[in-house]
């Protein structure tokens, strides 16, 4: 870092390098359960699970024309957000790679956490943010399609146990596709708040064969094998923000990118921004994201309270 004026740009690469590195180790947790895209438009419009509906016998000559019963549009609009870093030339010339990276690094943590707040919340305000058909995403009055006035329920108040994920599972198997088809859901992922993980450990656990609960005489099930073995578990929250307490959930692992979308018009990046003062720079976390879901049928929400 020898000229003055062109030391911002400089330290550019390093700040960029370490903030590229940083964020891309940390987005697991979110493309475990959500598809991510990236476009150039203000909104993004998908639907819900469904399709055409069971298909006709042909009679040889007429092909019968598809009458979709179309599943709710859900409309996500990113919306951007920034913060600054300002560094000194000083600062920066004694302490340069050093400093750069720090910089690079907590920017990238700024961005990831914004994300990853964001994702929490989609699970934690599950009960209260209404959706494209009308109601919350955890609610006992969805409607089957946009065509009808039928209902179904995704909710359940039970407290996590391997009988009561079950329990929600069968519940799902009633469930029917905007199409009027019967709902083919695989619910093999269980969602819990930090609070849970570690009754998600002791069902899902590599020691979990066994069903490890009591039946209902008080009795240890020593020889009941666990009809959930297998499945896996990830925590949705932390901080407050998310599943909290006794709230859990059981999603369809396959079928939630489908109805669940971060959508990014800027991925998170890092912006260096030159002012009138040579002796300081802005370096600037930047991302224009939103979240949204499409259907509530690849997951059941159980809230005990």
């Amino acid at each position: 870092m020898n000229d003055i004026y062109t030391w911002p740009q400089d330290l550019y690469p390093l700040v960029k390098k370490r903030f590229d590195l940083r964020y891309a180790d940390r987005m697991d947790v979110i493309s475990n359960l959500a598809e991510v895209i990236t476009q150039d438009s203000v909104d993004y419009r998908f639907e819900g699970v469904g399709g055409y509906g069971e298909i006709p016998v042909y009679d040889g000559t007429n092909i019968a024309s598809a009458d979709q019963k179309r599943a709710f549009i859900t409309t996500v609009t990113p919306k951007e957000h920034a913060l600054k870093v300002t560094m000194s030339y000083k600062k920066t010339k004694i302490d340069q790679s050093k400093e750069s990276e720090k910089v690079g690094t907590r920017l990238a943590d700024s961005a990831y956490m914004t994300v990853l707040n964001e994702f929490y919340r989609l699970f934690g305000n599950a009960f209260t943010t209404i959706g494209s058909d009308g109601v919350a995403w955890a609610s006992d009055n969805h409607k089957i399609n946009s065509e009808t006035n039928e209902t179904f329920s995704n909710v359940i108040h039970s407290n996590l146990s391997v009988s009561a994920i079950t329990a929600a599972q069968t519940k799902a198997s009633a469930f029917v596709t905007p199409d009027g088809l019967p709902f083919a859901g695989n619910f093999d992922l269980l969602l819990v708040s930090p609070e849970l993980e570690p009754k998600a450990k002791e069902i899902c656990g590599p020691n979990s064969r066994l069903i490890p609960e009591k039946n209902p005489d008080g009795d240890a099930n020593t020889n009941a094998a666990n009809p959930v073995y297998g499945m896996k578990y990830l925590v949705v929250g932390g901080g407050g923000i998310g599943l909290c307490g006794k709230k859990w959930a059981i999603a369809d692992s396959m079928l939630m990118p489908e109805i669940l979308k971060l959508v990014y018009i800027t991925e998170p990046t890092v912006l260096v921004s030159n002012g009138t003062n040579p002796l300081l720079t802005d370096y600037i976390g930047y991302v224009d994201f939103g979240f949204g879901f499409g259907d509530a049928r690849p997951i059941i929400f159980s809230d005990p309270a």
